[in-house]
């Protein structure tokens, strides 16, 4: 059932009059949908034209907010079929409907947006919206709904800008959040109350994704091997440069997470996330992006201006991973190799180390071989399930001849490099009194990533490596012998 798109013209609106109660005019961002739509185009747009979007905003402060939504609109996309509705209320205006009440969308969003949604629900029989002159919202959504409507309505919202529009109306129904329904209460009765959003913080903890700091323990492989030359300044700077790389992680995966939620929403698992899923709106993320990004930066600053290059290396790096280069084959991996080191190299300059060339080249062809086993891992599944290309990636399924050879042949490199590392830098330092226990590490290294490139190549790593070895027993086995060969080589 489609909805009739066009606004209802000045004067009575149709249907006013129904034995089901008083016409219901239904607000649209954050009250039928969980998302604010003018914040989800301006993301859109900021990721897809940043400079035109950025200069939109002139259009805001010259022209006023409802040019501004129509010039946003111009500029962004979003796919209203995938926009996260609020269920329970959308039940509630069917079986409205079904009873024979009258039904009208009247939002501030933009007329295009509205139209659309209204399209999507199909149930109600006008759309009331801006028109990039007139921003219908708050004591002007009530002026128009009071000439439509001059026997009465009852409206549905779900903020205090719509008090307004409450105190004009002769019933209520209230989308809750923050004791809104209290304040509603005073001025108009409420016919039913809708709870709101939730548990932010829990969605903020499954937004930060702080099982991936587990990567950023790398920042102390340097330290662990250079350890003679760590002084408590050093470790203490280590200690505040781990947890602002811990930060930026979870920052960037935020701003990902924002540049993505278009695509997410049409993934049949990651449209749970909480911006995909409108638990968290866009616009928190682009505010806590925007803000703590820079703040975290000039932290790691305070600390040294190696650091901070590092930090912004990092997360320079990750965005563009995350808004386009994820896409280019082999960059790609590379890229998240890059990542790795850009933490090793994190761990010698917080903690004051020497630099060496040795240790920051194996690291480079050591986790672009990582990265390459689980694309690997995807092109294999890819061909025994016939697919042609693997989404979003830019690969192709006989692509994994090659993934393969550059992936083994990256990490035997690694190995012989961490073998030149031990003979040019680690034994003449002296710090270890049986240092021939070391050449343990080398081999230990090998037979992990032997089997790491062996289930890459049954398609069995299902995870990244490195969170792989922190749930596989074999190689915490292995890890707990590589620790084994250091402590025997200090004793």
């Amino acid at each position: 059932m489609q909805a009739e798109s066009p606004s209802v013209p000045s004067g009575r609106a149709e249907g006013a009059a129904s034995a089901a109660g008083e016409p219901l005019v239904v607000d649209m961002d954050g009250t039928l949908t969980r998302v604010d739509t003018l914040y989800e185009l301006f993301a859109a747009a900021l990721f897809k034209r940043p400079l035109a979007a950025i200069a939109s905003l002139r259009v805001l402060f010259t022209g006023g907010i409802a040019p501004f939504k129509r010039a946003v609109g111009e500029l962004g996309e979003i796919d209203v079929e995938t926009l996260p509705l609020r269920e329970d209320l959308v039940a509630h205006l069917v079986a409205e409907k079904a009873n024979g009440r009258s039904l009208h969308l009247a939002t501030a969003a933009d007329r295009a947006i509205a139209e659309g949604v209204a399209a999507r629900v199909g149930v109600f029989d006008s759309v009331q919206a801006s028109d990039g002159a007139r921003n219908l919202k708050g004591p002007r959504k009530a002026e128009r709904l009071a000439e439509l409507f001059p026997d009465g309505f009852a409206y549905a919202g779900d903020h205090t800008a719509d008090l307004p529009v409450w105190r004009a109306a002769k019933a209520a129904i209230v989308v809750a959040s923050n004791g809104l329904e209290r304040q509603v209460a005073q001025t108009t009765p409420v016919e039913r109350i809708f709870p709101g959003r939730g548990g932010d913080w829990r969605a903020w903890a499954k937004a930060a994704r702080p099982h991936q700091w587990a990567k950023n323990l790398l920042v102390w492989a340097p330290i662990a091997l250079g350890w003679p030359q760590l002084t408590g300044a050093g470790l203490a700077q280590a200690l505040a440069a781990t947890a602002l790389l811990c930060l930026l992680a979870s920052l960037t995966y935020v701003i990902n997470d924002v540049a993505d939620v278009g695509a997410d929403r049409r993934h049949p698992t990651k449209r749970a996330r909480p911006f995909a899923s409108g638990a968290l709106p866009v616009r928190d993320g682009l505010v806590v992006g925007g803000l703590g990004i820079p703040l975290a930066l000039a932290a790691g600053w305070a600390i040294s201006p190696a650091v901070a290059a590092c930090l912004a290396a990092y997360t320079i790096t990750t965005l563009a991973y995350s808004i386009g280069l994820k896409r280019a084959p082999l960059l790609d991996v590379f890229l998240i190799g890059v990542l790795f080191s850009l933490r090793v190299a994190l761990g010698v300059a917080a903690a004051g180390l020497e630099w060496s060339a040795w240790l920051m080249t194996f690291s480079i062809f050591f986790f672009f071989s990582l990265a390459l086993a689980k694309r690997h891992t995807e092109l294999v599944r890819a061909v025994a399930a016939g697919m042609s290309e693997i989404p979003g990636r830019g690969y192709r399924p006989h692509d994994k001849d090659i993934t393969l050879v550059f992936g083994v042949s990256s990490m035997m490199a690694a190995v012989v490099l961490v073998v030149l590392y031990l003979v040019e830098e680690v034994f003449p330092l002296g710090a270890y009194a049986e240092p021939r226990w070391l050449w343990g590490a080398p081999a230990v290294m090998f037979l992990w990533a032997s089997r790491i490139w062996l289930l890459a190549n049954r398609g069995e790593m299902n995870d990244d490596p490195v969170v792989f070895a922190l749930k596989d027993r074999v190689s915490l086995s292995l890890g707990g012998l590589l620790l084994a060969t250091f402590l025997l080589a200090l004793v």
